[in-house]
């Protein structure tokens, strides 16, 4: 093998590796990164949930401190409410009841 042919392999072999270190290249099998429910600049709906919650839970803790009843509910009647037991069993017949007239009343249509 001659010389020129060897250092010819060496720049090609040099040409590829560097091809794959560039950041920002993209390949046929990657697929764009799944951006749903976030806003273009990074910041995310969870975000804006989030920070929500907290002032909600603020609020509560306020009006726990200093007895305020706002729209005639009590902290104590909105502490009863989250610790009352749910009977699933009435939701899951009334979303029947509602499924089957909606089922109905598409039928008609």
């Amino acid at each position: 093998m001659r010389m020129e042919d060897v250092n010819a392999r060496k720049a090609y072999v040099e040409n590829i590796r560097k091809s794959f270190d560039s950041p920002n290249r993209r390949y046929e099998f990657e697929k764009e990164a799944d951006t749903k429910g976030e806003a273009e600049d990074g910041s995310s709906f969870f975000k804006f949930r989030l920070l929500i919650a907290a002032l909600l839970f603020a609020a509560y803790i306020f009006c726990d401190r200093t007895n305020t009843v706002f729209y005639h509910i009590s902290t104590e009647e909105v502490a009863e409410t989250i610790a009352r037991d749910f009977n699933y069993s009435n939701v899951q017949e009334e979303l029947q009841q509602v499924f089957y007239v909606i089922q109905e009343k598409t039928k008609k249509d």
